[in-house]
C-alpha cells in the first residue's frame, strides 16, 4: 500500500444546498489525516477558493483549484455533473470562466454549460467523469453502454490524458453495480480510474447533522416519508488508511488521486494590484491628466488666498500628485473623479467624503470629498503612505435612492463584463438556526418561534450567549426536551452559510472582464451579477474595490433641501455655503434634543453633548470619536468635557505638543495626533508615523518595541532624555489605542451639523423628509411624529384629498401625512390616486371609485386607507368608510368591466341629490377600542387616542393613579399601562435585569424588572400588552434633565393582567337604565335573556342595575343566577348590547 491519498471531492459549507465543512474544518481534517493535498469542488462556484489556498498553504497541504460543474451536450434534454480541476494558472482562468459563463447562461433555472463551450476552454483543466449524478452514471445505470462510450470518447477526443473516470464507494444505490460496468470500459479505453469520497463533513456522525442542512434548503421535513434520501453517512473525511481498505481490490485508483495532485499546480499571486484604465485624452496619459485636473481645480478654489497659503497648498498638491503616480494610483483617482462629478451633474447626492480619503487635497481638488484637509488638519500619510505600499480606499455615500444610478453609469463606461458588485453569504445565525431546525425537525412552528423568541434580538448573538444572557432560555434547554434537541442541533449548524446575498455598497471594476480574475454569480431571482469572492478575498487577489455606499440622511437632506427652496422666492439654501460657527445651531445641539440629527441622536450621545454643550465644530468632529466603546471605556470623554469647561487643568504630554493637542484641550482624540507627534517630538517623516501609529493599533511586542527605540533615539534631538521619552512614549501608546481617524470624524461631523442646521432652521421640512425616509418602519414613525409634537410641529391624519405618497410641508407649514407610511396600500396605487388628484377632486366615495382604477389598489389597500382614517372626509364617519370597501371593490369591478356606466353596484341608479351613504345609517359606530386597534393594524401605532384612555371608565378602580398624577410625595402606585418596550441587560451581578418602557395615555415613564420578579411574569411581559403594574415610584433625574418636566420611573414588584385584576377586585357593577338601549326593566330583562348562559357561568360580579323617577332613585341586585365574570372582555360585550359607556364601576 502506498499510504497516501489526494481528497479530489469535496464540498464545503459553501455549496449551500449541500456540504457541513467550513474551510478551517478541511483543513483541520486533511491535517489530522495526513492528507497532502485537497481540491475544493463547490457546487458551480468558487465561493471558498481564496480561503481556501491561505488557510492550505499556511497549513502545508497543496490545494487545488477545482468545481463541480452541471453540462450539457447538444440535442439533450438534462444536464449532468461533471467534475473539473484545474492543472495551471492558465487552467484556473479557464475554470473561472467556465463557471461564470454557466452563470451567465440564462437559458436554464441553474447555472449550465454547453460541451461545446467547454471545449473552446478546455486548456489545463483536468475533467473527472463525475459522480451519481454524472452523464456516463446515469448511461450505465440504464445499461446503455453504447450511450456512455459515445460520452468517454467524445471527453477523450478533446480533454486526452487529462480525462479520467470516477469511482465512489460511499453506500448509495447504483455504485457497486457501476464500478462492475466502468472497470472493463475503463480497461478498454486506457482511462485511469480515480476514486473519490464526495466528502460533505468531517465525521461520520456528521450526517444527521448535513441531513438537516440538506432539509433546511430544501424545505423538507427529515421525517418526510416522500424526502429522496440522496448522501450517505459514509461521506465523510475519510484518511487514507481508509480509502486504500475501500478500494484495495483497486489500489490504483488511489495512486491515481496523487498523480492528478501532481498535475495541479495553481498559485494566487497576492502582491499584484489589477487596476482598470481611465480614459484620458489623447494628448494625457493618466498621471498628466490628474495632475492637470487637479491644479486647474485647485487654482479656483484658492484663488483669493494670501499669496504664502496658496504656495502651501501647492506645495502639499504637488507632493500629493508625486505619491500618487509613484505609487501607480492616478488612474483609480480618475475613476473616482469621474463617476462622483458625474453623480453632482446628475443630481445623485454624494456625501462629503469617509475614511481617510478625506485626507488628500487632491480628492479635494477633484470634488471626491468636500473637505479642506489642511483646514482640518487631516494628513494625506493617513490615506496614501509612501513608506507602506496598499490599495486606496475611498468609501463614497451616495443617496440610497440614487445609488443604482451611479453603479449603471459605471458599469456602462466600463463595460458590463468588467463590473460587477460583491457576493456576501447569509450565515445560520442564533435565533434564524432555531426557526429552521425546528422545521426541519418537522416540530410546530409555534415551538420554533417560541424559542427564537427567548434569544436575545443583538448583532453576533450566539446561542452560548443567549444562555449566558437569557437565564429563560437555559432554564428551557434544561427542562424541556424538544427544546435541548432544537439547540443542540442547532450548535452544530450555527455559523454556517445559509445563501447568497449581495454586499450593500462593493463593487469591482476590473481592468477588462470579472471572469479573467475571479469567477462571478448570477442571482436568478434578481439578475445581479456578483464576484464569487467576498470583499476580503476581492482585494487579496488585486481587484480593486469601490465602496458606493448608501446614505439614509443624504436623501433625508436632499429632499429637505428641495422642499424648502421650493418655497423660497429670494436667495435659495446651499447647505455648501452655511457657516459653521452658527450660535443658534451650537445652541439647538446643546439642549440634546437631537433627535433624527445624524450620528447624534442616540440617549448617550445626547447626555454626553448636553454636557459638553458644543460651541464650535471642532467640537462636533471630537464628538463623533470619542462616543465609541473604547474611549467612553477610559473616561477619555469625561476628561474632555472637563477640561472644555475648566473643571480639570489643560495639559500636554510636553511643550512641544502644544499646537497639536490644542484643539482637543491636550487630550489625544485622533490617530492624526499620534501621527503629528510623532513627528513632531522625534523627527518622524509622516510615513514613518503612520506606521508606528498601525503598530500602536495591533500591540505587536517586538514592533512595539522597534518602534519605540527609534522613537527615543528621535526624541534626543529636541532635548528629550530617554526617560522623559520613554514615558511620552507611553502616555501617547495608550491613547493611540482609542484614537479614531479624523478624516472620518470631520466628514461625518459635517453631515451631522448640516442636520443639526435644518432641524434649527428649516424643522417641518426636516422632519417632513425624515418621515419620509422611515415610511416602511411604522416603529420610527411613530417616534418621529412623536418628536414633532413635542417640537409644536403639526403632522395631520392621512387625508386621501391631500396627502402624498410622502410626507410634505403644506402652505400652512403643517406636516400632510405620507400615504406610503399606511401598511398595506399598494405604491402603484397611491401614484394612480395622486395623479387622478391633480385633474379632480374627490367629493365623496362614490366620485373617488368612480374615477379611480380600484384594482390596481384592491381589497387590502382600501381597507388599509379606511382604517387609517384616509377616508375620513369623503364619509360621514370611520365605520362608515370602513363599510364601504366591500361596495367600492364591487363598484370598481363593474366600471372596469363596461367603462360606459357611471357608477356600480354602490352608487348604481342614483339622482344627484342622492345621498350615497343612506344605506349605512343605521351602522353602529366603531368603538374608540376598535378604532385605536384598526389605526395601529394600518398605521403601526395608535393615531386618535389611547388604549388605556379606551378603558379608562374599567380599570379606575384597579389603579391608584395616572402617570400624570404622579408626583414627590408619590412613593408606590398600580399603573394601568401599556407596555412599549422590553429590553434585558445584566447587572454587575451577572443576573438578568429587565427595562421596560410603558405609558397610560397621560405619561410615560421606564421600569426596572428583577430577574427574581421577571420569573413570575415573562410569558405575559410583552411589548404591547396592557398590563397592571405595581412598584415603588422615583424621580428619574436622567430623563427629567433630558425633557424638561418632572420624570418618573418605577421599581416593578408586581406585574398582572388587567383582567386578573378586574377578577381580584371588582365585585358588583351598576348600569343605569336610563343611560342604557334598555328603557324599561322588562326590555332590560328580555337583553339579559339574549346573553349566552355560559356568560353568567362560574361568575363572581354582581349586576345592578339603578332605576330612577322624577323623585327617587332605586338600586335593584338582578339575583346570584346574573354573576359574571369581570374582564374587558365581558365589559364589552355588556355594553354591545345596553350601549357605550353606561358601566359604573
Amino acid at each position: 500500500m502506498s499510504g497516501v491519498f489526494s481528497h479530489l471531492r469535496v464540498s464545503s459549507e459553501y455549496s449551500i444546498s449541500q456540504g457541513l465543512l467550513t474551510i478551517d474544518q478541511i483543513v483541520e481534517s486533511a491535517s489530522t489525516n495526513s492528507i497532502p493535498s485537497v481540491a475544493l469542488t463547490d457546487k458551480s462556484n468558487m465561493f471558498g477558493l481564496v480561503k481556501f489556498f491561505n488557510k492550505c498553504e499556511a497549513a502545508g497541504i497543496k490545494p487545488i483549484s477545482g468545481a463541480s460543474i452541471k453540462l450539457i451536450f447538444e440535442n439533450d434534454e438534462n444536464s449532468h455533473e461533471l467534475l473539473c480541476l484545474a492543472k495551471t494558472n492558465e487552467g484556473h482562468k479557464n475554470l473561472m470562466k467556465v463557471i461564470s459563463n454557466a452563470h451567465n447562461n440564462s437559458s436554464f433555472t441553474s447555472p449550465v454549460i454547453s460541451f461545446n463551450e467547454l471545449i473552446e476552454l478546455k486548456n489545463d483543466i483536468v475533467a473527472i467523469s463525475g459522480g451519481k449524478d454524472s452523464h456516463i452514471f446515469e448511461c450505465l445505470k440504464r445499461n446503455n453502454v453504447s450511450d456512455a462510450t459515445r460520452i468517454i470518447d467524445s471527453f477523450t477526443k478533446y480533454f486526452k490524458d487529462d480525462f479520467v473516470l470516477e469511482v465512489q464507494r460511499t453506500n448509495r444505490p447504483d455504485e457497486v453495480e457501476y464500478f462492475k460496468n466502468i472497470l472493463p470500459l475503463a480497461v478498454e479505453k486506457g482511462i485511469p480510474l480515480v476514486a473519490t469520497n464526495d466528502v460533505l463533513f468531517a465525521n461520520q456522525d456528521d450526517y444527521e447533522v448535513h441531513e438537516t442542512k440538506v432539509c433546511i434548503n430544501t424545505s423538507k421535513t427529515l421525517n418526510d416519508p416522500n424526502r429522496e434520501k440522496i448522501f450517505s453517512e459514509q461521506q465523510y473525511f475519510k484518511s487514507s488508511e481508509q480509502m486504500e481498505d475501500l478500494f484495495k481490490d483497486c489500489i490504483s485508483s488511489i495512486d491515481n488521486t496523487n498523480e492528478i495532485s501532481k498535475k495541479c499546480n495553481v498559485s494566487f499571486d497576492t502582491k499584484e494590484y489589477f487596476l482598470p484604465e481611465y480614459p484620458v485624452p489623447k494628448e494625457h496619459n493618466f498621471d498628466t491628466y490628474l495632475e492637470e485636473l487637479s491644479n486647474k481645480r485647485l487654482k479656483g478654489y484658492i484663488e483669493n488666498f494670501k499669496k504664502e497659503q496658496q504656495e502651501e497648498y501647492k506645495s502639499r498638491l504637488n507632493y500629493e500628485l508625486n505619491q500618487i503616480k509613484n505609487m501607480g494610483f492616478s488612474s483609480y483617482f480618475l475613476i473616482v473623479y469621474d463617476f462622483i462629478e458625474w453623480s453632482k451633474n446628475n443630481d445623485v447626492p454624494v456625501g462629503p467624503g469617509r475614511g481617510s480619503g478625506a485626507g488628500s487635497l487632491v480628492a479635494y481638488a477633484l470634488g471626491i470629498t468636500t473637505l479642506d484637509p489642511i483646514d482640518h488638519g487631516l494628513l494625506f500619510e493617513r490615506f496614501l503612505n509612501p513608506e507602506r505600499l496598499s490599495m486606496p480606499d475611498f468609501d463614497i455615500d451616495f443617496c440610497m435612492e440614487k445609488r443604482d444610478l451611479v453603479i449603471d453609469y459605471v458599469s456602462k463606461k466600463y463595460g458590463e463584463g468588467a463590473v460587477s458588485q460583491i457576493a456576501t453569504f447569509g450565515t445560520m445565525a442564533a435565533r434564524a438556526v432555531v426557526r429552521d431546525v425546528a422545521r426541519a425537525l418537522g416540530k410546530p412552528y409555534a415551538l420554533g418561534d417560541r424559542i427564537s423568541k427567548m434569544i436575545p434580538f443583538a448583532p453576533g448573538m450566539t446561542l452560548d450567549r443567549a444562555k449566558e444572557e437569557q437565564p429563560l432560555f437555559a432554564q428551557s434547554i434544561k427542562n424541556d426536551d424538544e427544546v435541548r434537541e432544537i439547540v443542540n442541533l442547532s450548535y452544530k449548524l450555527e455559523g454556517i452559510a445559509r445563501n447568497v446575498g449581495k454586499h450593500a455598497g462593493g463593487v469591482v471594476i476590473a481592468p477588462g472582464s470579472i471572469s479573467d480574475f475571479c469567477p462571478v454569480y448570477v442571482d436568478r431571482s434578481s439578475s445581479s451579477v456578483m464576484t464569487q469572492y467576498d470583499k476580503d478575498d476581492v482585494e487579496k487577489i488585486g481587484l480593486v474595490k469601490f465602496d458606493f455606499l448608501g446614505l439614509r440622511t443624504l436623501t433625508v437632506i436632499d429632499r429637505a433641501v428641495k422642499s424648502i427652496n421650493k418655497n423660497l422666492d429670494t436667495e435659495k439654501l446651499n447647505l455648501d455655503k452655511i457657516p459653521l460657527d452658527d450660535e443658534k445651531v451650537f445652541k439647538f445641539l446643546s439642549s440634546g434634543k437631537t433627535m433624527a440629527v445624524f450620528q447624534l441622536e442616540s440617549s448617550g450621545m445626547r447626555d454626553l453633548i448636553k454636557r459638553l454643550k458644543p460651541t464650535k465644530f471642532e467640537e462636533i468632529t471630537a464628538l463623533l470619536a470619542l462616543y465609541r466603546p473604547g474611549p467612553l471605556n477610559s473616561g477619555m470623554h469625561d476628561e474632555f468635557v472637563d477640561r472644555k469647561h475648566g473643571r480639570s487643568p489643560v495639559t500636554y504630554p510636553h511643550k512641544l505638543l502644544k499646537e497639536v493637542l490644542e484643539e482637543t484641550y491636550g487630550v489625544i482624540v485622533y490617530q492624526e495626533q499620534v501621527m503629528e507627534a510623532a513627528r513632531v517630538l522625534a523627527g518622524f517623516s509622516l510615513g514613518q508615523a503612520d506606521i508606528l501609529r498601525r503598530a500602536m493599533g495591533k500591540k505587536k511586542k517586538e514592533e512595539m518595541e522597534e518602534q519605540r527605540e527609534i522613537f527615543v533615539r528621535g526624541c534626543k534631538n529636541n532635548d528629550i532624555t530617554s526617560k522623559n521619552a520613554e514615558q511620552i512614549f507611553d502616555l501617547i501608546n495608550q491613547f493611540a489605542e482609542y484614537g479614531f481617524n479624523k478624516s472620518h470624524s470631520v466628514a461625518y461631523a459635517l453631515i451631522s451639523y448640516q442636520t443639526a442646521y435644518l432641524k434649527t432652521y428649516y424643522p417641518e421640512h426636516f422632519m417632513a423628509a425624515v418621515l419620509s425616509s422611515e415610511l416602511g418602519n411604522t416603529d420610527k414613525i411613530h417616534a418621529l411624529i412623536q418628536e414633532c409634537s413635542r417640537m409644536k410641529i403639526n403632522v395631520l391624519n392621512p387625508n386621501i384629498r391631500t396627502s402624498k405618497k410622502r410626507f410634505n410641508v403644506n402652505k400652512d407649514q403643517d406636516i400632510e401625512y405620507g400615504l406610503g407610511a399606511i401598511k398595506g396600500v399598494a405604491d402603484a396605487f397611491i401614484d394612480h390616486v395622486c395623479n387622478i388628484r391633480d385633474k379632480i377632486n374627490f367629493k365623496d366615495l362614490w366620485t373617488f371609485s368612480k374615477k379611480i382604477d380600484i384594482k390596481l389598489g384592491g381589497k387590502k389597500s382600501l381597507e388599509a386607507l379606511s382604517q387609517s382614517g384616509a377616508f375620513d372626509v369623503l364619509a360621514p364617519s370611520r365605520t362608515i368608510a370602513i363599510k364601504s370597501v366591500e361596495d367600492m371593490l364591487k363598484d370598481g369591478a363593474s366600471n372596469s368591466n363596461n367603462p360606459s356606466l357611471q357608477s356600480g353596484d354602490l352608487f348604481s341608479s342614483i339622482e344627484e341629490d342622492f345621498d350615497p351613504y343612506e344605506k349605512y345609517k343605521n351602522t353602529p359606530e366603531l368603538t374608540l377600542t376598535e378604532k385605536l386597534e384598526l389605526e395601529k393594524k394600518s398605521l403601526g401605532y395608535y393615531l386618535s387616542g389611547h388604549p388605556v384612555l379606551a378603558i379608562e371608565n374599567k380599570v379606575k378602580k384597579i389603579r391608584s393613579k395616572k402617570i400624570s398624577e404622579l408626583s414627590n410625595e408619590t412613593k408606590t402606585a398600580t399603573l394601568i399601562c401599556l407596555i412599549n418596550s422590553v429590553r434585558q441587560i445584566k447587572d454587575r451581578k451577572g443576573k438578568p435585569l429587565t427595562f421596560i418602557n410603558f405609558n397610560d395615555g397621560t405619561g410615560t415613564m421606564d421600569g426596572i424588572v428583577s430577574s427574581e420578579i421577571l420569573e413570575n411574569c415573562h410569558d405575559i411581559l410583552k411589548e404591547g400588552k396592557i398590563l397592571s403594574l405595581k412598584g415603588t415610584v422615583e424621580v428619574d433625574d436622567y430623563r427629567t434633565g433630558d425633557l424638561g418636566g418632572l420624570m418618573f420611573r418605577m421599581r416593578v414588584k408586581e406585574v398582572l393582567t388587567v383582567d386578573s385584576e378586574l377578577d381580584k377586585r371588582i365585585k358588583e357593577i351598576i348600569i343605569d337604565i336610563s343611560n342604557s338601549k334598555a328603557v324599561s326593566l322588562e326590555k332590560f330583562s328580555e337583553y339579559l335573556d339574549s346573553f349566552n348562559k355560559d356568560f353568567w357561568t362560574d361568575g363572581s360580579c354582581r349586576l345592578n342595575v339603578r332605576v330612577t323617577s322624577e323623585k327617587s332613585e332605586a338600586i335593584i341586585d338582578i339575583g346570584d343566577e346574573y354573576k359574571f365574570k369581570p374582564s374587558l372582555e365581558n365589559f364589552f360585550s355588556l355594553e354591545d348590547v345596553f350601549g357605550k359607556n353606561i358601566i359604573e364601576i
